[in-house]
C-alpha cells in the first residue's frame, strides 16, 4: 500500500518539474519583474492552467496553454499507470486527483535578486511554499477501509486486476478528503534561478535541478514516513 502512496507523491512533484522546464521568450536584458512573473507563471500554469499572458513561453502556441498544461499531466499519469491495468474510470479518478492537489498548491514569489551569470544577467528568484500535507493521515485511514474491504466476501472472487482498480479508487476517496479541508506545513523559503537558457534564441528559464527542488516542496511527505 505504500508503494502505491508514494508513486502518487513521486508524480506529484514529477508534474511541477516539468512546467518548470518551459523555457520564455525574454527580452536583451530581463528585469527582476520579468523573473518574478517567469516563475509564477509557470507554476501557476501547472496548477491552476492561468497565468499571467504578458510572459510568453516558446514551448507553447499562444491560446494552446490549457492544453499543453493538460498534455503534459495526460503523459505523467500514463508514466506512472502504465505498470498497472488501470480501467477508465479509475484513471478519471487518478486525473481529476492531480487536478484538485494541484490546484491546492500554496506558494507566493517574494524576490528576486539580480546575479551576474558569467557577463550575462540572471536572477534568483524566492519562493515562499507552504507544502501540502496532502497524505496526512492518508494511510492510517486506508488502512481502516482495507479492513473493511477483507470483510466484504465479494473481493475474494475478484480478478487482481479489479483488486488494483478498487484499491486505487479507495486510495483516491481518502487523499481526495484530505484536499477538502487541506492542511500545511510550515512556509519554506526555496531559491531557484532565472536565466538564459539558449542564448542564439534568447530563451530564459529555470534549471532543471531547480525545477525539482521547488516541486519536491509543494507537497509535504508527512504521512509517508
Amino acid at each position: 500500500m505504500k508503494k502505491h502512496f508514494r508513486i502518487i507523491a513521486a508524480l506529484l512533484a514529477s508534474v511541477m518539474l516539468m512546467g518548470l522546464m518551459l523555457s520564455g521568450c525574454g527580452k536583451a536584458e530581463p528585469t527582476v519583474e520579468d523573473a518574478k512573473k517567469y516563475v509564477d507563471s509557470t507554476v501557476k500554469l501547472l496548477c491552476t492552467g492561468e497565468y499571467d499572458k504578458s510572459v510568453k513561453f516558446s514551448d507553447i502556441e499562444e491560446g494552446k496553454e490549457t492544453e499543453a498544461r493538460d498534455a503534459i499531466i495526460d503523459e505523467m499519469l500514463n508514466q506512472a499507470t502504465s505498470e498497472y491495468n488501470l480501467n477508465n474510470e479509475t484513471k478519471e479518478q487518478f486525473r481529476a486527483f492531480f487536478i484538485n492537489a494541484l490546484a491546492k498548491c500554496k506558494y507566493t514569489v517574494t524576490d528576486a535578486v539580480k546575479t551576474d551569470d558569467s557577463g550575462k544577467v540572471g536572477y534568483d528568484v524566492t519562493v515562499s511554499v507552504e507544502p501540502l500535507k496532502v497524505f496526512n493521515g492518508a494511510q492510517d485511514a486506508m488502512t481502516d477501509v482495507m479492513l473493511d474491504l477483507l470483510s466484504d466476501t465479494s473481493v475474494l472472487s475478484m480478478s487482481e486486476e479489479e483488486v488494483t482498480n478498487l484499491v486505487f479508487s479507495k486510495i483516491f476517496d481518502v487523499l481526495n478528503a484530505n484536499l477538502e479541508n487541506p492542511e500545511y506545513a510550515a512556509a519554506e523559503d526555496i531559491i531557484v534561478h532565472y536565466g538564459l537558457m539558449d542564448e542564439e534564441k534568447n530563451l530564459y528559464g529555470v534549471s532543471e535541478e531547480d525545477g525539482q527542488k521547488l516541486g519536491e516542496k509543494l507537497f509535504s511527505s508527512e504521512g509517508l514516513e
